[in-house]
């Protein structure tokens, strides 16, 4: 391997201890929550790209259309999710979350942040100050278009 694919490789593994770190810590509220996995993903795209067509979120998912509108089916029945008329084309029906929905993915998040807080307090300022660089850089590569990223080596 290169030296590039070996400090990856390395990033993997680490991050690992991390993600098991903050997924021990973390309250269950997924657990009392009465949604699958997909569903939840449903909820998570609307937050990130919505509002969005049945077929977008089926597209965004990897799934068909009818399993993407059967599990939005099931988060409008929840009161997470609603279905409305494109104003611009109204042969098309776009969903998107409701309040609920959007209360509900911010308590989720913030349940994830007192985790990471208590690991990040753990830190020295230089260690943060580095991390920082690096969640910068690996944020902006994420802006990015995928087109993009074949960019420095190093």
């Amino acid at each position: 391997m290169t030296e590039r694919a070996d400090l990856i490789e390395t990033i993997i593994v680490e991050m690992r201890d991390v993600i098991a770190y903050l997924h021990r810590r973390s309250p269950p509220p997924l657990q009392a929550l009465d949604l699958s996995m997909a569903q939840l993903k449903v909820l998570f795209a609307l937050a990130c790209r919505g509002p969005l067509t049945v077929s977008e979120v089926a597209e965004r998912l990897g799934i068909s259309p009818p399993t993407a509108s059967h599990l939005i089916d099931r988060v409008v029945q929840l009161g997470l999710v609603t279905r409305r008329e494109d104003e611009r084309d109204r042969r098309r029906t776009l969903v998107e979350l409701t309040a609920r929905g959007e209360e509900l993915l911010r308590q989720l998040r913030q349940g994830n942040e007192h985790p990471w807080r208590e690991l990040l307090e753990r830190l020295s300022a230089e260690d943060l100050e580095a991390l920082l660089r690096g969640v910068r850089a690996l944020a902006a590569a994420a802006r990015r278009p995928a087109t993009a990223d074949r960019t420095v080596g190093l």
